[in-house]
């Protein structure tokens, strides 16, 4: 490891502990936060990696490590501004402190179970048998005509099948406690391991635990390393099946049939040298963020320019839904759909390589090194106030909303077109779960015989007074019990 990489490390250490101080450790609460950690690996944590592993990350036969040395001294000058400009966000709501748990019935607490697996179960099928959520394609990839990749269920599923799972798994957590935690992500690993993509098992996992999170729960340290242990079993198992019988058996319209034999071979051989070696490159390689970042910022100091706001506006379009839009993707080349495409054809890198271009690699290329580091500014000012405004109450769609945002967070390393058709499946998201606490409350209504002693409790909660903008502090009379001598209000 050099001396340039060691240093922008150690910038990024002190940016980790200036944001532990200002969330004051909740990192499961902050979706900002879980962005700046998921920064951190994919550009700091990952040159440890290529330190202990060496020669094991094919990305670092594109580029020589003068190049890397530059790119991880502006990254992490990058990733210092974007973790200065969120924490004092941060600082500034001390007096408004996030919403805590406050009853049985706030939050996810307001979902109920069927109606959750009635939407997930569904997407899990289809999963299972390669009509569901897919595993990426690389750019060059994307062109080809594949019939069994498109479909209603293959966009449904592959939205929201992460979130809808999450919060499933954190609802049963929330509603019968912290013991079922370890249960719940494993039964969540071994479904989501049908689709043959790590991430997935570890957003699922993540999510989950932000969701109990935001209830008042927090996991033991026993059960942190079980939740570990669990997670890197069915990813390393996905690794091992891959190595074992190719990546082509999660391909689309693969059966549930051939992907659950080819999970149990890899599981049985998960201990040879070939599904060792296997996992071991898996792991140093898919985090190396900064091979990409660095070819960029190289062709902008040489003949390259910067692309400027064209691909934010051909992001933005991409948001219309296909049933709205038939034929948005006939209509528009690759470079259009793609916002990575676009930047590969503008700096000459290949197509065909599934790089892994991360939010900051893709920025420096919009403007510059300058334009990077005014963007991770107005990117953790962004966040911070979206995360503020989640916060503020504990309604079902809020907190909807901070998974959603936490999902955002995770995508962190496929760079900003993912996480912008995110925050499209975040709003949808957020009014349905929204629209299923809605339904499940009117109807526990009905069902519930009238009491009036308990509508006395409820008139007694509500508040006493309530503001309008430019208007006094208006007083409701005190209610008094029949026969008790009137009593003076105080003035206000």
């Amino acid at each position: 490891m050099t001396v340039s990489v060691m240093v922008g490390v150690f910038v990024q250490v002190v940016a980790v502990v200036w944001v532990h101080a200002t969330i004051r450790g909740e990192w499961l609460r902050r979706p900002g936060a879980l962005m700046l950690l998921a920064a951190v690996v994919f550009h700091g944590v990952t040159e440890v990696m290529q330190a202990v592993w060496p020669g094991r990350n094919f990305f670092r036969t594109f580029v020589d490590q003068r190049l890397i040395d530059d790119w991880v001294l502006l990254v992490s000058a990058a990733v210092a501004c974007y973790a200065l400009a969120y924490g004092l966000i941060v600082v500034r709501s001390w007096r408004d402190k996030p919403a805590a748990h406050a009853h049985d019935e706030v939050g996810l607490a307001r979902l109920r179970l069927p109606w959750l697996l009635l939407l997930v179960v569904p997407l899990l099928v289809a999963t299972s048998q390669g009509k569901g959520a897919l595993q990426p394609l690389s750019p060059g990839a994307v062109d080809q005509d594949i019939p069994e990749r498109g479909g209603v269920l293959v966009d449904l599923a592959g939205e929201f099948l992460v979130p809808v799972v999450a919060i499933t798994g954190a609802v049963v957590v929330i509603r019968w406690g912290m013991r079922w935690l370890v249960p719940v992500l494993a039964a969540q690993g071994a479904l989501l391991a049908m689709a043959g993509t790590r991430a997935m098992i570890v957003f699922a996992a993540v999510l989950t635990l932000v969701g109990a999170a935001l209830h008042g729960l927090r996991p033991s340290r026993r059960q942190v390393a079980l939740v570990l242990v669990v997670v890197a079993a069915f990813t390393a198992l996905i690794s091992s099946t891959r190595a074992v019988a190719g990546r082509e058996v999660f391909d689309a319209g693969q059966g549930g049939g051939e992907r659950a034999e080819a999970l149990l071979d890899g599981a049985a051989k998960i201990n040879t040298e070939e599904s060792r070696e296997a996992i071991l490159n898996d792991v140093v390689y898919r985090f190396d963020g900064n091979t990409f970042g660095a070819l960029v910022f190289d062709s902008l100091r040489g003949a390259g320019q910067p692309v400027g706001l064209e691909t934010v506006g051909n992001n933005l379009a991409m948001l219309v839904p296909s049933f709205l839009a038939p034929g948005k993707l006939g209509n528009r080349s690759l470079e259009q759909r793609s916002e990575e495409s676009y930047i590969d054809s503008a700096h000459g890198l290949s197509q065909h390589v599934d790089w892994l271009p991360t939010m900051l690699g893709t920025v420096v290329a919009y403007y510059g090194p300058v334009g990077l580091l005014l963007i991770a500014v107005l990117l953790g000012v962004g966040v911070g106030a979206a995360e503020l405004f989640a916060l503020r109450s504990m309604s079902t769609a809020r907190v909807v909303f901070v998974v959603g945002l936490g999902q955002c967070a995770l995508l962190y390393g496929s760079g900003p077109q993912p996480v912008i058709t995110t925050l499209r499946m975040v709003v949808v998201l957020a009014l349905l779960m929204s629209a299923v606490a809605w339904l499940r409350h009117r109807h526990a209504e009905r069902a519930a015989p009238f009491d009036p002693r308990r509508a006395a409790v409820l008139r007694a909660s509500e508040p006493r007074h309530s503001m309008v903008p430019g208007d006094r502090l208006r007083v409701r009379p005190l209610e008094r019990p029949a026969g008790e001598p009137a009593r003076l209000s105080p003035t206000v």
